[in-house]
């Protein structure tokens, strides 16, 4: 009997709240809270190595506080997280040795310090050194596609290198996990394509689990494969992309006839249609909205399909499931969106 891997990062019931600051401290603080906030409320989530799980919400959603509890900097109010069998709540010391954190911005980089000092540097707060250290420093460069830049200063990389330089600071000591805070946010589009690339190889080659927050969809759709979705808190969504896409995802179906007549009969058939909606209508032709196969849309019509003559579809953007899919939690809950 075969015992089932343990998963790389496993969370369960996870909730943190964020209580106000006593009076005198308010004047110190950025931001003061006046009632308690429940940041993260029983959340729930695994996944393997070798896995890119994208985490994906709007600001407020508990992206940041998750990231923080995984990595050791913010204690939870209720419930576990498990990182590679070690306890991130209790364990902090040891988790760091196993997690790859990279943040979205650069100033984790000294720019003043060349690509090869600013690895020396975080490989000897891992404890690395000598020729392991400058064995790892040509790795994790090479890995990222900066082979050649050992003596390149910060400030002159572009935000697209840098963001490369801060992934090899986050690969350098061999940790299992990677755990990237909107990497990309700081980074034009082709130098954010080209980071997503080199991400996604080494996940595959060195067999990681990384978790990858963004707001961008362009991003979700290329990290699609795993998809948790948060709102207020909540997990939504857990899963790959595709099931979401399933479940809530329509396709706009225009339709031509060739007569007015043919067009009023298939408007009328398919307005009775489960899961369709018919959206527009013209002499000669029907648009629908609908999540029914094509081929099950076009057995509705029966006869009315020898009067077609042309038809095109179109699918909706991602953006608009996202939005639908956290209004109707909105919806739920009794919330304004």
């Amino acid at each position: 009997m075969s015992v089932a891997a343990a998963p790389a990062v496993e969370v369960r019931g996870l909730t943190k709240v964020y209580l106000p600051s006593p009076p005198w401290m308010r004047f110190f603080l950025r931001t003061q809270i006046r009632e308690p906030v429940r940041a993260l409320d029983e959340v729930s989530i695994r996944f393997d190595g070798g896995q890119i799980c994208a985490v994906a919400g709007p600001n407020g959603a508990g992206k940041t506080t998750l990231f923080k509890i995984l990595t050791g900097l913010l204690a939870p109010t209720e419930g576990s997280a498990v990182v590679v069998g070690i306890d991130a709540t209790r364990e902090s010391p040891q988790l760091r040795r196993v997690v790859g954190f990279m943040a979205g911005d650069d100033r984790s980089l000294w720019l003043r310090l060349t690509c090869q000092q600013n690895l020396e540097f975080r490989g000897r707060l891992q404890g690395l050194r000598g020729a392991v250290l400058t064995a790892r420093i040509d790795d994790v460069l090479d890995a990222v596609g900066l082979g050649d830049m050992h003596d390149r200063v910060g400030f002159a990389l572009s935000s697209g290198m840098r963001a490369r330089l801060q992934l090899a600071c986050a690969l350098l000591h061999e940790p299992p996990v990677l755990i990237l805070d909107e990497p990309t946010a700081t980074i034009d589009p082709v130098g954010s394509f080209e980071l997503l690339q080199k991400i996604r190889q080494v996940t595959v080659e060195r067999k990681l689990a990384v978790l990858f927050s963004t707001h961008r969809v362009d991003e979700i759709e290329a990290l699609g494969e795993n998809v948790v979705l948060l709102h207020r808190g909540h997990v939504v969504h857990a899963g790959p992309l595709d099931r979401l896409r399933g479940k809530l995802e329509r396709q706009v179906v225009t339709i031509d006839f060739v007569s007015a007549e043919a067009a009023r009969a298939a408007a009328d058939r398919l307005a009775n249609a489960e899961a369709t909606e018919v959206v527009e209508r013209s002499a000669y032709a029907v648009t629908v909205a609908t999540s029914a196969r094509l081929g099950d849309l076009l057995d509705r019509l029966g006869e009315a399909t020898s009067s077609i003559r042309s038809l095109s579809e179109q699918r909706v953007p991602l953006r608009e499931v996202l939005a639908e899919v956290l209004a109707e939690k909105d919806t739920e809950h009794g919330l304004d969106a």
